[in-house]
């Protein structure tokens, strides 16, 4: 953790400079190649996962065909998904294709957050990259003002590709995309959009199809997704 470290500090002693350089460097790659880039097997279907779900039986469920799964990991400063690790481990022995997600405040300082993220999530090979939920629901005010805001988000995203060194997936819908990231500089970071009434129009890397999906060994609905063809 390292790098992290090294991150957290220069933001803390004022040189955030140092941050914003390493989020303008990932920010030259072409935005349209950059955000479609292949995470996966084109039309790879897969599901994500919280405490939400409630207990999974995991031998039922891994007999769906799915290939991919992100699980929560934590969200804002000190939020835990209390079944995380346990989530991770099932899922693994599936051998799926697993990732893990922050829920991102916007009331929140990035870099406490990435702190967050990073004691709960411990680098591993062959998984897929960290993602960062952008949405607006069960979100706050962001604090400061906008740019304040966004100025936040890119520390976070710089500490989270500095730790793990794969540039982080940006979960979010279009109209939180339109208002705060359209024309950012976030075009480096491939997208997984929720777009619950067809395609996506915005180049994507995963789409979220539905939220009321049904799987075996999870009671209640579950969030579907399917990797760009």
């Amino acid at each position: 953790m390292t790098l992290a470290r090294n991150v957290r500090w220069a933001v803390r002693g004022g040189l955030a400079a140092l941050v914003f350089g390493l989020v303008a460097g990932c920010q030259k790659e072409s935005g349209a190649s950059a955000a479609a880039h292949a995470l996966l097997p084109p039309g790879a279907e897969g599901i994500d996962l919280s405490h939400h779900n409630g207990r999974i039986d995991w031998a039922r469920l891994g007999t769906e065909p799915f290939q991919f799964v992100y699980l929560k990991a934590t969200e804002g400063t000190d939020h835990t998904d209390a079944d995380f690790q346990t989530n991770w481990q099932a899922a693994t022995r599936l051998g799926w294709r697993v990732g893990a997600y922050h829920f991102y405040l916007l009331c929140r300082e990035g870099a406490p957050q990435a702190e967050n993220f990073i004691r709960q999530v411990e680098v591993r090979d062959g998984t897929l990259p960290p993602a960062v939920d952008l949405e607006h629901a069960h979100n706050c005010a962001a604090r400061g003002g906008r740019e304040a805001a966004l100025a936040e988000l890119r520390v976070f995203l710089a500490a989270i590709e500095a730790e793990y060194g794969a540039v982080p997936v940006i979960y979010t819908t279009p109209a939180f995309h339109a208002e705060w990231l359209a024309g950012e500089g976030f075009e480096a970071h491939p997208l997984w959009i929720r777009s619950l009434d067809g395609p996506p129009d915005l180049p994507h890397a995963i789409w979220q199809y539905s939220m009321k999906g049904k799987a075996a060994g999870v009671d209640g609905p579950v969030d579907l997704n399917r990797a760009a063809d």
